[in-house]
């Protein structure tokens, strides 16, 4: 399985483009601003893209799912918590003075606990609210990847200041989901490079005792 990040957009998100195990699948997942550049890739190496992705429905993760689900027909899958986001995205954006139009309603509701399957790779839908009410990352059952969205970044977390966020919630989902995933883990995050949970546990200073962070 190979993860490839395309960062771009007023806030520099990451959409992901997921080649499966058997080399012919691909997933897109959070397409944001670098939709276009992602497809693009998945042209190129002859995959179908069999799911769009979301772990979240903030606009910049979710700018660009229109242009994936007109070009590939693939479901869009979305926890529902975040559909009332989803379906206000419009007003939504306007909250950090930015334009996104209404994108096509979710197909699929996530569930977490269950297992998502696609071209011979598996990934456990985990909830991991906080940042969003129905944030959610994806494990990967084979190897040691997660792709976590905003929950956590290398050095940093999500904001929680945006509406329905709460930061107590969010420190939850880090240390009882995230944080329980191996040190060799490598998270693919929704803004930034990709980092390790050993790392993140070793070095965050929110998990850490700098700045009022705690031992992780």
């Amino acid at each position: 399985m190979e993860v490839l990040t395309f960062a771009g957009g007023a806030f520099l998100q990451n959409t992901l483009l997921v080649v499966c195990e058997d080399g012919r699948t691909g997933l897109l997942v959070d397409p944001g601003a670098m939709t276009a550049e992602a497809l693009a890739e998945a042209r190129a190496r002859n995959l179908r893209i069999e799911a769009i992705l979301l772990t979240h429905a903030h606009f910049d993760h979710i700018e660009g799912v229109g242009l994936a689900r007109e070009e590939t027909g693939a479901p869009v899958h979305l926890h529902p918590l975040d559909r009332v986001i989803y379906d206000n995205i419009a007003q939504y954006a306007l909250f950090f003075g930015v334009e996104c139009e209404p994108q096509p309603p979710p197909d699929v509701d996530l569930v977490p606990g269950t297992t998502l399957s696609f071209g011979g790779s598996e990934f456990a839908v985990v909830f991991t609210p906080g940042h969003a009410p129905g944030h959610v990352m994806f494990v990967a059952a084979s190897e040691p990847v997660a792709i976590v969205g905003d929950v956590i970044f290398a050095g940093s977390i999500g904001r929680t200041d945006l509406p329905m966020g709460d930061f107590d919630t969010l420190m939850d989902s880090i240390h009882t989901q995230v944080l329980a995933l191996p040190d060799e883990t490598r998270l693919f995050t929704g803004h930034g490079p990709d980092t390790t949970v050993g790392r993140e546990r070793g070095t965050n200073p929110f998990l850490v005792p700098v700045y009022g962070g705690e031992f992780a």
